[in-house]
């Protein structure tokens, strides 16, 4: 067979007589079918004889064989980058364009550059041969074969991202959406396949779907064929992934996608539940899908052993807990189960997207119960705790312990499943949202007095100190509802200060933002009910920045701001300091605030000044403070009757 092979080669170089010519054609076309000899008809000249007899011969059977030939060699990955180097390329290329050559030599050609177009590293020199064009002058002839052969091709070029926009400038979406209208199935997946690749660039999604793909890929659905299949839900997959084409595949293919949630088939199931998945991110599309009743499969599915359809399942799954009006409809439905399981899989997504689903599910109180009873909070817990985990899992456990937390019925079975360290080994997170979802948390777990001794016991404060210095402001907002909330209990308010706590909350009243202002201001005014803390919040630079906020227009913080100062000047070494910062004109003004509660402050605040020296007592008189102090003895309240007594 080797001699034989030699001899045709050497043959086709020179012989010129057209029956000779496809003799040795059709010789090295059928010795070409033998997978063995590729690699030693391309070593031994043979692409050269072949493209000779494509480029010289009259005889259209001979050019036939010869790009046949051509085509079995490049389908060995081994022989394509060495095709190509034949300089075989032009050959193929002008052969396929030319309108008036025989239309199955055309074929031939086209499939000979798509097995070369499987190299990606024959990419740029096909396309400077004018390739593309080619391809595109015989996918728009009326012939589904000639379609079939230039889709395979320019789907293997379509993988390439710089050659999409020559195929779409080319007409190629619209050339390709009619193909795969066509009734042949083969022509359908290549055009399909074709497509695919063009859309790889979410650039071209939506001009596929307004090219028309969509009435196709529903007819192709139709099949038993696996393989037709996997092309199409892959598509759908594709497509239903930019915002721009949710509504219409929706309206179209809904159906569709859900049928193949029950195809049977793994990698179609997986397919059909990431289009489900990008399609609920749309919440005007909730309603269509249930109408359809496509959450059964979809919940049957989270529970597949495949955990890429698992993640994918869970991942439609959280998208339609995000819906408050649908929550119920899948608790009912039993999706509590699949979530929790996933938890506990050794899967990025699974984890990821059932800690997101719970997550969305813990808002609303009712929920709660369900999560919790369900046995969620252990492995939330666990995810959230293990150090090896992929951040955005461990980011929506704690966005679900946090939801929970809000309900403090839910707390002792939290602080039993270890939630503190699991929070606390998340505080120093790089990851902001992480930060400020275990603010959340432990702001949430501060309100109850009873959690107070054993967050401090089980070292909260550091983190929670630490999540004050952080550089997001809803960070700052949430560690220091924390630290406002722990304050509370009078064993707290002395281990806050000497642990550190007071220098960020004293930085944290340069904040403009009213509710980290109202946060830090309770907070300062709760630690200053510690005799022992007086003189440290003064001395911390605390004092000026008070004394500005006790005139805030919100209520709250000159509130607590005013509070805090009263608190403060029970001291005579604060009353000094408190004087020296100019408090005595601005507390005299508050005194007329609308608000009552800053009224009562500002006064008792007054009070605790005139015990200071007569300087501040002058002052005090000349600014006219002395007769609101006697305004107050004529007060119905006994607040202020008790403040206006003590002035």
């Amino acid at each position: 067979m080797a001699k034989v092979l030699e001899a045709l080669i050497a043959k086709g170089r020179r012989v010129r007589r057209p029956r000779e010519q496809k003799e040795v054609a059709f010789g090295l076309c059928d010795l070409s079918t033998h997978t063995e000899l590729h690699e030693r008809i391309v070593k031994k000249g043979g692409i050269k004889s072949l493209v000779n007899l494509l480029a010289g011969s009259q005889d259209n059977e001979a050019q036939r064989f010869a790009a046949l030939a051509i085509g079995n060699c490049a389908s060995a990955s081994y022989n394509r980058l060495a095709i190509v180097a034949e300089g075989c390329l032009t050959t193929l290329v002008d052969y396929t364009a030319a309108e008036g050559n025989d239309l199955i030599g055309r074929q031939y050609c086209a499939m000979a550059l798509g097995n070369l177009a499987a190299e990606p590293m024959n990419h740029e020199e096909i396309v400077k041969s004018e390739g593309i064009n080619a391809l595109m002058c015989l996918l728009k002839t009326e012939d589904i074969e000639s379609g079939r052969y230039a889709a395979f091709a320019l789907s293997n070029l379509a993988a390439n991202a710089n050659h999409r926009q020559q195929i779409v400038d080319e007409g190629g979406a619209a050339a390709l959406v009619a193909l795969a209208c066509c009734e042949d199935l083969n022509a359908q997946r290549q055009a399909m396949s074709a497509l695919r690749g063009l859309c790889i660039t979410p650039h071209y999604r939506p001009l596929v779907v307004q090219e028309g793909v969509l009435d196709p890929i529903v007819l192709m659905a139709r099949t038993d064929e696996i393989e037709v299949l996997r092309e199409v839900s892959a598509a759908l997959n594709c497509l239903s992934s930019v915002e721009e084409n949710k509504m219409e595949i929706c309206d179209r293919s809904i159906s569709t996608i859900i049928a193949m949630l029950l195809s049977g088939d793994v990698e179609t199931e997986r397919h059909a539940c990431c289009s489900v998945a990008n399609l609920v991110e749309l919440a005007e599309l909730h309603g269509r899908l249930l109408e359809e009743r496509g959450l059964a499969p979809l919940v049957a599915l989270a529970l597949s052993e495949d955990t890429n359809t698992k993640g994918e399942a869970s991942r439609a799954i959280a998208n339609l807990a995000a819906n408050a009006d649908v929550q119920q409809t899948l608790l009912k439905e039993g999706v509590l189960l699949p979530m929790v399981k996933a938890l506990e899989i050794d899967d990025i997504n699974c984890q990821r997207f059932s800690a997101l689903c719970l997550a969305n599910l813990a808002t609303t109180i009712a929920s709660q119960i369900k999560v919790v009873q369900a046995g969620a909070i252990r492995p939330l817990v666990a995810l959230a705790h293990n150090p090896t985990g992929q951040l955005e899992g461990r980011r929506y456990a704690v966005l679900a312990l946090a939801n929970l937390s809000a309900t403090v019925a839910n707390h002792a079975v939290m602080i039993e499943e270890g939630v503190l360290h699991a929070l606390f080994s998340l505080s120093n997170s790089a990851d902001v949202m992480s930060q400020y979802y275990v603010g959340c948390a432990l702001a949430n777990l501060s309100c109850a007095v009873g959690n107070h001794a054993i967050m401090v016991e089980q070292g909260g404060l550091q983190p929670l100190i630490t999540l004050a210095y952080a550089s997001d402001p809803d960070v700052h907002q949430q560690a220091a509802a924390a630290l406002r909330g722990l304050s509370v209990s009078t064993e707290n308010k002395m281990k806050v200060v000497q642990e550190g706590g007071l220098e960020p909350l004293t930085r944290l009243l340069a904040s403009e933002d009213v509710e980290i202002l109202r946060e830090v201001c309770a907070g300062l005014n709760n630690l200053s009910l510690g005799d022992e803390n007086k003189f440290e919040i003064a001395k911390c630079g605390a004092v000026p920045p008070l004394i500005t906020h006790s005139q805030s227009d919100d209520m709250i913080i000159a509130a607590q701001a005013c509070a805090c100062l009263a608190n403060l000047a029970e001291m005579a070494e604060n009353q000094e300091i408190i004087a020296r910062e100019g408090g005595v004109r601005p507390t005299i003004q508050v005194m007329r605030s609308r608000y009552v509660e800053v009224q009562r402050e500002a006064g008792r605040l007054l009070a605790n000044l005139c015990a200071s020296d007569s300087e501040t007592s002058d002052m005090i008189v000349r600014g006219g403070g002395h007769q609101l102090l006697i305004s107050y003895l004529l007060s119905q309240d006994t607040a202020f009757l008790r403040v206006g007594a003590v002035g």
